[in-house]
């Protein structure tokens, strides 16, 4: 009965002094860790700060050499802002040249412009008076070196024979003469060999009897002025003798001639008549259109 009381007395005094002498043992490895933890740490912070401070040293060098560039470029953009704004105004001022130069170009392109016009117009304009003239020449192309109905070319006269229109019709030298002016011309003026020669054959074309004097022309020679002084209508005198009949002009009285073929001599046509009495066809002359 007595050993029991003993045990149980025995065992709670063991326990304790294990649990005391188990939780010293656990502070002392708490301890003992935080210390080696610190030491660890320690470590690694001294590590850490001399690389680090290798690596600020490094990248100091390394970019020192950029950073002093780029000051040097600031160093000169700054003393060339003064010339960079110079340049900027004289090129604001240039710009503003070529802008106002763009609208003197473009004043002087509308009036120019304009000048054009006005010559297109110019030119249209004589475009319509040469297709004119060119027409108005055609038709005077189509009507020059031509005569009336009636009249007869020869060089550059038209001659109109009152024969040629009435067989019957005579006149005296100046109702002739009145009839040729009312046709808008005047009695025939030989002026050369030439137009004696197509004179002188065109009566013998047109008369039977073309040597009579009965069937000769009236023409414009007359001496009524001055008697002997024989002198064409264009106030021209005739001084060729050879153009007479023989013994013409013979009768004082006789001022107007009248001509005639002749089949023995083609220049001697001509013989004096009386201007009032005598009943004649006659010559009409003027310049071909």
């Amino acid at each position: 009965m007595g050993n029991p009381q003993r045990t149980g007395s025995f065992m709670p005094k063991f326990s304790s002094v294990s649990s005391k002498q188990g939780g010293d043992g656990c502070n002392r490895c708490v301890v003992l860790c935080l210390g080696l933890l610190n030491v660890v740490l320690l470590i690694v912070a001294v590590v850490l700060g001399v690389n680090c401070a290798k690596v600020k040293a490094g990248s100091l060098h390394i970019s020192h050499p950029a950073v002093t560039q780029l000051f040097s470029e600031l160093d000169f953009l700054q003393s060339n802002h003064s010339d960079v704004i110079e340049a900027e105004e004289e090129a604001k001022k240039a710009l503003e040249r070529a802008i106002k130069n763009h609208e003197e170009i473009k004043v002087k392109i509308e009036q120019l412009k304009n000048i054009s016009d006005g010559y297109q117009k110019q030119v249209e304009a004589l475009r319509t008076v040469k297709t004119n003239l060119q027409s108005n020449i055609s038709t005077l192309e189509g009507s020059c070196g031509s005569c009336l109905p009636g009249w007869i070319l020869f060089n550059s006269s038209c001659y109109f024979f009152s024969s040629t229109e009435s067989s019957t019709v005579k006149k005296n030298w100046h109702y002739s003469r009145a009839d040729c002016v009312r046709r808008g011309s005047d009695l025939v003026v030989i002026d050369d060999q030439e137009e004696q020669t197509f004179v002188s054959n065109t009566i013998k074309r047109l008369k039977t009897n073309p040597h009579q004097w009965t069937n000769g022309f009236w023409v414009g020679l007359t001496d009524i002025a001055t008697v002997g002084t024989w002198v064409w209508i264009n106030n021209v005198t005739e001084v060729e003798q050879r153009y007479w009949m023989d013994g013409e002009p013979n009768v004082e009285e006789e001022n107007c001639v009248i001509v005639i073929y002749s089949p023995t001599n083609p220049w001697k046509t001509r013989f004096d008549g009386s201007c009032q009495n005598h009943q004649l066809d006659w010559i009409c002359e003027l310049p071909s259109r």
